[in-house]
């Protein structure tokens, strides 16, 4: 694997984490399972609005690396509970998918997240689950989707 695919994630966190030492605990990091596999990133820009974004990776079948950008905007007092938030969340972004093997082109398409995320009593973890409908635009236009279950830690 070439060392720009891992730099552009670590370059992407170094700089956000210096963006979250404002005592808010803006800034999240953690796990995603599903379409990718992999690391994901969270800022939180105002208490409705956020960027996320990461790196995935399947290393069955094709080999792939997959990075991944949205901004979010969220959705408060639809679903109640008893202790923290469970905020909905819908956006946009975008999605870059390169191979491992010379013999496939890399992929380029646009995301539209849909998703839940249950904010714990003090807002220092996040667990989410969200469907992400793909347009792909190359090589070949087509629609996909995508899931993925994950946690972050804020700080």
């Amino acid at each position: 694997m070439k060392l720009k695919y891992l730099l552009i994630p670590l370059i992407l966190v170094l700089a956000s984490n210096a963006l979250a030492f404002d005592g808010k605990k803006n800034f999240g990091i953690g796990v995603i399972a599903g379409d990718p596999d992999g690391i994901t990133g969270k800022y939180r820009l105002k208490n409705d609005q956020a960027i996320d974004f990461g790196f995935g990776w399947k290393t069955s079948g094709d080999k792939e690396y997959q990075f991944y950008g949205n901004y979010l905007i969220y959705k408060y007092g639809l679903i109640d509970v008893p202790e923290g938030k469970l905020p909905l969340y819908f956006g946009g972004g975008v999605r870059f998918i390169t191979y491992s093997e010379d013999d496939k082109d890399s992929e380029f398409g646009l995301r539209i997240p849909v998703g839940i995320e249950y904010i714990f009593w003090d807002s220092q973890l996040g667990a989410f689950l969200e469907l992400v409908p793909v347009l792909c635009l190359t090589p070949d236009t087509e629609f996909e989707f995508g899931s993925g279950i994950g946690i972050r830690f804020f700080f």
